[in-house]
């Protein structure tokens, strides 16, 4: 399976270090699950997951214009699927590395929860869940 993380990361409050912070965590990572989700199948349903977290901190009139939407798709043709979930931004900027991770996981996991309950054929979703919390234990 096809690995991928990014983030929609709010770069405006330039003390916060939010893109740094977020870059450190998402890299490694990156780095622990690539090599064993890319070495593993899960079946035919879902060869490629992205995962977008977003860790931003805006106005309600934004929330209100849906800025920053939550985003859960599962395209069945191409087999990928991309979440884009949120992370509580103070709890993200504020925390340690060690919490940023632990964030950062709790979204993927997340994700590929919502994402066995789309995907019910040839996707085992519940080896992938273990597979990436054995990773971070």
């Amino acid at each position: 399976m096809k690995f991928f993380l990014s983030g929609e990361i709010d770069g405006t409050k330039h003390l916060d270090a939010i893109d740094k912070k977020f870059r450190v965590s998402s890299e490694l990572v990156t780095n622990k699950l690539t090599p064993i989700l890319e070495s593993n199948d899960y079946g035919n349903a879902v060869k490629e997951l992205s995962i977008i977290p977003i860790i931003v901190k805006q106005p309600k009139e934004m929330d209100d214009e849906s800025w920053f939407r939550e985003r859960k798709l599962f395209k069945r043709k191409s087999s990928s699927a991309d979440f884009r979930l949120r992370i509580d931004y103070d709890q993200f900027c504020n925390g340690d590395d060690k919490a940023r991770i632990d964030l950062i996981v709790k979204n993927i996991i997340n994700s590929v929860q919502i994402l066995r309950s789309r995907a019910t054929k040839d996707f085992d979703g519940e080896r992938l869940e273990a597979d990436i919390l054995n990773v971070f234990k």
